[in-house]
């Protein structure tokens, strides 16, 4: 995920948590019911930025983008594989699974023994538990 909401601006109003096809939003438990965005299902579609009425959500240096900057999936090389955008996982490492050519669903690492994965990947030992995120 590039984008992080502020929480100093968010007014919780929901228009972002509509507005996400992915499901990537959720309503924190605080009082003011403000929202917070799942990396790891967040396909930085930037959808919910637009939506924002009070610009909220912001990018996050500190995540790659989805099919953009510091995704392995933009290179000539890859052009043939799929990713599931973490919304099926390896069972054996976490990692989101890719596929080539409309194939089989299979880890870049585990299954497919690739040097290449999914820069996410770095992140899943720092963060939290992810929020929303499906199990392969």
């Amino acid at each position: 995920m590039s984008h992080s909401v502020l929480e100093d601006l968010c007014i919780g109003c929901g228009a972002c948590d509509y507005s996400c096809h992915a499901g990537a939003l959720t309503k924190t438990d605080s009082f003011l019911g403000l929202f917070v965005i799942d990396p790891f299902t967040c396909d930085d579609c930037t959808v919910c930025v637009d939506k924002c009425p009070v610009e909220a959500i912001v990018h996050d240096p500190a995540w790659p983008t989805c099919h953009g900057t510091g995704c392995p999936l933009t290179s000539q090389r890859l052009a043939d594989v799929e990713c599931s955008i973490w919304q099926q996982r390896c069972p054996s490492c976490g990692s989101t699974l890719w596929r080539h050519d409309e194939g089989a669903w299979g880890c870049s690492t585990c299954d497919q023994g690739s040097k290449v994965h999914c820069p996410k990947d770095r992140m899943l030992a720092i963060t939290d538990k992810p929020v929303n995120v499906g199990q392969a």
